[in-house]
């Protein structure tokens, strides 16, 4: 069934209070009372309808009564989407009871097990296979939840809200009842019943009042929460502070849960994380880890406002609640880690996650049109590109007027589901300024191309600079549109002096101008050609399309002080020496070469900085430059690149990887060793080798890691495979560091398909954790591309996703990606990767996947795949 966004019409009933009473067992029995009336505009426009139709996915429902009596069995019907009740009157209370299975959920959506203990994860319809409901975010109402169970087994009981009664029953069982206040969609619901231990604390709110922080894991795992604690405290304590938002309960819950689809589930006052973003210690977690748990704690906290007190009308308003929170995740980010080097990190998952799936077969707005599969929308086009886009609305009005906005959004909304409009237009509104032409990056898809082109002539000393902008077709939108680009850009002159930019019209500031057309042209009268820096920071998600020549780039990175910028420009040399090496032309690899070697020789005042400058660019963004791929050629001659870089570069790479710092401070230093060893690794060097041995039983698990991805340039297999049997052999009984081992084993340079079955057979593989087959199987096709890139390869990688789509479609649909591309690979790789795509259609039976694969082989044709 295709859901159209132009269809959206309001709920024919409101919800207003929920009780449910939810007996928890292997077999788990749900009451639900829902005080239900009719909406009363629901007859507007069309017939009045006396039934009622509740969504009820894959339920076993017991027993259904309006106002206490029961109904009779031909008064209700069930199938496998819906319950459907003939006639109900105006007000009435519905009572249903319902039937689960938690431990055979295997699809972890709705009410299932994780490790020992049962939990929910209910967006983005996972309540209505709890209990039949109006499973859409526009019915919002209040819940009260009574929970049940032993207590030897269960003795924790978690709900949304506040605890405002438990205790002991007869029988060993217990209870607690939950209230939450604030009137919340159901896909906010949660529920938690376990064993677990709880680390607790105190947060002071801006308002004087002391609010509980409780984190709850499975016991052992106490000393692994601090970090987590405290970036929830940062978190709470910007949010006050950047745009005033206190914490609006007594309690604020994160339970960490081992099996989970999604990093974590923003679930009012009662979030469930996967356990990667929640447990960590240096010595079993690294520092992008660490980094990591303090963005998901933000997003989800910060969720608290932008997208549980407002929540969305309907779900092709999703980035409304995940652009706007991704952003402001990102700034607490910027605000804490240092903006410069985040800001990198952002574009670089951007470029690798995002821009690629802008120019594939599921190329969708952040605002789409239609879908069948609503899982599918959890996407990097809706996450982080929608946060691109909130970027660019505080671009152009800046942080004070954004800041007035979010807050009148905010309050406007309270308590509602809005929409992308609802935003925009408090912005708008906050900023006396008309922001609506930027709601066509909300509905248009594909990565608009920025074209630079410059013209000087010497005799009339005028130099024009313009700008073009292109949008490439995608599917079922061959027409595009220009789109407002806010370029933020500077003139330097031969000394590397900056010269201020020409008068223009639609100017904001000294460096900054919004393109707000086809083309964009600057004129102004110089003595000398000048040589622009484009797109500072990252100010429009675009990919630019320069006529530097090689030295322009370097001096760019010589000069410019921009640090996006910077980085952005040895991007660029980086990919025209890769082309350059496939040609056999090593003009641009000179030039890359001599930029980096400049680089090197300063000194390291953010040695995280300079760790990213020195960087190879990862293989997805690399891949992305192309318009045809063939594998080997793209291989060979990535190795070659990096072995010309560690050759040019021996002596400071030298001096740069024996220092190992473990101190918590000391990220940046690590980042640089780490990358130097990297590169001295593809030398072959016997004492580099004996440098990262010692490294892989690090009690400092970045510098672990950092050696055994070293060892991997190793050109003896058996190399690395000693260090990870070592590595095994000291964490196999830590399931998150060993999530790290099966990445490792299965991304590795040698791994071939054949590799694959002895990790699935690995006593310690569980197809029902998806953080193990993401290590695996998301592994194998991203990082093991000599093996991936095989006829036999797309077949095991397939094989795996049709398992996995009996089991968990959801995880199954986002594994996918790496197996739709084949109409950018070379022959023979498109014909074997189709083929093996076509078998795969017919193997699989989900919705979500079925959708995606049914999108890159009609590609061109209208379609609604987001």
């Amino acid at each position: 069934m295709i859901h159209r966004r132009t269809d959206y019409r309001p709920p024919a009933f409101v919800i207003d209070q929920v009780a449910l009473d939810v007996q928890i067992a292997e077999q788990t029995l749900v009451t639900a009372r829902l005080s239900m009336r009719r909406a009363a505009a629901s007859g507007t426009g069309r017939a009045r309808d006396t039934g009622l139709r509740l969504d009820a996915r894959a339920l076993q429902v017991v027993s259904v009564a309006i106002d206490d009596q029961p109904l009779p069995a031909g008064a209700w019907t069930l199938d496998d989407h819906a319950l459907h009740i003939a006639e109900v009157p105006d007000q009435f209370t519905l009572t249903t009871v319902t039937r689960l299975q938690p431990e055979a959920n295997t699809a972890l959506e709705g009410f299932y097990q994780s490790g020992p203990m049962y939990c929910t994860q209910c967006e983005a319809h996972g309540f209505s296979r709890i209990t039949p409901y109006l499973d859409r975010p526009d019915v919002l109402s209040r819940f009260t939840v009574r929970l049940q169970a032993d207590a030897a087994r269960f003795p924790v009981l978690l709900a949304n809200g506040n605890c405002i009664e438990r205790g002991a029953l007869a029988g060993g069982q217990h209870y607690a009842r939950w209230e939450d206040p604030y009137a919340k969609p159901c896909y906010l619901f949660a529920m938690v019943a376990g064993d677990l231990a709880k680390v607790a604390d105190t947060f002071r709110a801006a308002d004087g009042r002391d609010i509980a922080l409780e984190f709850f894991v499975d016991h052992g795992n106490e000393n692994r929460v601090a970090h987590a604690m405290a970036s929830l405290k940062d978190a709470m304590r910007w949010d006050e502070q950047r745009f005033g938002l206190v914490y609006d309960l007594d309690v604020y819950m994160i339970v960490a849960a081992r099996a989970f689809n999604m990093g974590a589930m923003e679930n009012k006052g009662l979030n469930i994380f996967n356990a990667a973003y929640v447990l960590a210690t240096p010595d079993t977690a690294t520092d992008e880890s660490f980094e990591a748990i303090s963005a998901v704690i933000a997003h989800e906290y910060f969720h608290n406002y932008t997208g549980n007190r407002v929540t969305c009308r309907d779900w092709f308003q999703l980035s409304l609640k995940e652009g706007l929170t991704v952003f402001r995740d990102q700034r607490f980010s910027e605000d804490h880690l240092g903006g410069a080097v985040q800001r990198i990190e952002q574009v670089r998952m951007l470029r690798a996650a995002q821009f690629p799936e802008d120019a594939g077969p599921t190329a969708h707005p952040v605002r789409p049109d239609a879908y069948q599969e609503v899982n599918n929308f959890y996407t990097a086009t809706i996450y982080e590109k929608g946060a691109e886009i909130v970027r660019m609305l505080h671009t152009v009005i800046g942080a004070e007027a954004f800041r007035d906005g979010l807050r009148r959004y905010l309050a406007e909304q309270n308590g509602k589901a809005a929409t992308i409009e609802d935003f925009v237009g408090a912005l708008s509104a906050a900023a006396g300024t008309d922001l609506s032409p930027f709601l066509a990056w909300y509905a248009q898809a594909g990565t608009p191309q920025l074209r630079l082109t410059r013209a000087w002539d010497a005799a009339s000393r005028r130099l024009i600079i313009r700008f073009t902008q292109h949008t490439a077709p995608t599917p079922g939108q061959p027409e595009k549109q220009a789109l407002p680009l806010p370029i933020r850009l500077r003139l330097r002159n031969g000394r590397g002096q900056v010269v201020p930019l020409p008068a223009h019209a639609d100017a904001l500031g000294d460096e900054l101008i919004v393109m707000r057309g086809d083309a964009l042209t600057l004129e102004m009268d110089t003595d000398e050609p000048l040589l622009p820096s484009v797109l500072l920071g990252f100010s429009a998600p675009v990919k630019l399309l320069a006529d530097y020549t090689l030295d322009e780039l370097q001096r760019i990175a010589a000069y410019e002080s921009d640090p996006f910028v910077r980085w952005d420009t040895l991007q660029s040399l980086h990919a025209r020496a890769h082309a350059g090496l496939m040609e056999g032309d090593r003009s641009a690899l000179d030039a890359l070469i001599a930029a980096l070697q400049r680089i090197a020789a300063e000194p390291v005042d953010d040695a995280m900085l300079t760790a990213h400058l020195l960087s190879l660019p990862g293989t997805a963004w690399l891949w992305d430059q192309y318009p045809e791929v063939h594998p080997q050629r793209f291989l060979d001659a990535y190795a070659q690149l990096g072995r010309a870089i560690a050759e040019a570069l021996c002596g400071p790479l030298s001096v740069w990887a024996p220092k190992a710092p473990t101190l918590r401070g000391q990220a940046g230093e690590r980042a640089l060793s780490n990358v130097a060893l990297g590169y001295l690794a593809r030398l072959g060097s016997a004492s580099v080798q004996r440098m990262a041995d010692d490294r892989v039983v690090s009690d400092n698990m970045t510098l672990a890691i950092g050696a055994l991805r070293a060892l991997g340039h190793h050109t003896d297999a058996a190399v690395p495979a000693e260090a990870l049997r070592r590595f095994a052999q000291r964490w196999h009984d830590d399931a998150l560091v060993m999530d790290r081992w099966f990445a490792l084993r299965a991304g590795g340079a040698h791994v071939q398909a054949a590799d694959l079955p002895a990790l699935i057979d690995h006593p310690q593989f569980d197809w029902r954790n998806p953080n193990r087959v993401r290590a695996v199987l998301g592994s194998f096709a991203r990082e093991a591309l000599q093996g991936f890139h095989t006829e036999a390869g797309y077949r095991a990688y397939a094989d795996g996703i049709a398992r996995l789509d009996a089991l968990n479609p959801q995880t199954a649909a986002r594994l996918l990606k790496p197996l739709l591309g084949f109409k950018r690979l070379a022959e023979p790789w498109a014909s074997q990767q189709k083929q093996v795509v076509i078998r795969l259609r017919a193997q699989v039976q989900s919705t979500d996947t079925r959708e995606l694969l049914d999108a890159a082989l009609n590609e061109g044709s209208s379609s609604a795949t987001p």
